[in-house]
């Protein structure tokens, strides 16, 4: 009995020392994009530890070209797009992938807008 209870022991260590590494590999990362409708200058950010930290990296850089920037939107383990209409109108959202992004934001900015554009998008790292 005390064997078997020194091997479940030891398998209990080796998993943990194992599947720690993992649980760290798999944080969160975050990213944001931030638009400007009067001048239609865009900027992003991808691959932060906090939505904070993507969408004050995005704003910072969006206002170096435009002073009314605002956060368009922020995604979290997947990517984020921006489309823009004809009449500047726009929509954003996320997916957790690359083409589930832009369909949603053409949807958003066609509720909104006409002829949307997908004018940017961004995944985090992994997506």
């Amino acid at each position: 009995m005390k064997t078997i209870s020194k091997y479940l022991v030891a398998a209990a260590i080796g998993f943990t020392a194992v599947s720690a590494p993992v649980a760290a590999l798999a944080a969160d990362l975050y990213g944001s994009i931030a638009y400007s409708q009067s001048t239609r200058n865009y900027a992003w950010a991808t691959d932060y530890n906090s939505q904070y930290e993507a969408e004050n990296a995005a704003m910072q850089e969006c206002y170096k070209r435009a002073g009314d920037c605002k956060s368009a939107l922020w995604f979290v383990n997947g990517c984020g797009a921006l489309a823009v209409g004809d009449d500047g109108g726009w929509g954003s959202n996320w997916g957790t992938n690359f083409r589930e992004a832009q369909n949603k934001a053409i949807q958003q900015c066609n509720g909104v807008s006409y002829n949307c554009q997908i004018v940017i998008t961004k995944c985090v790292s992994g997506y």
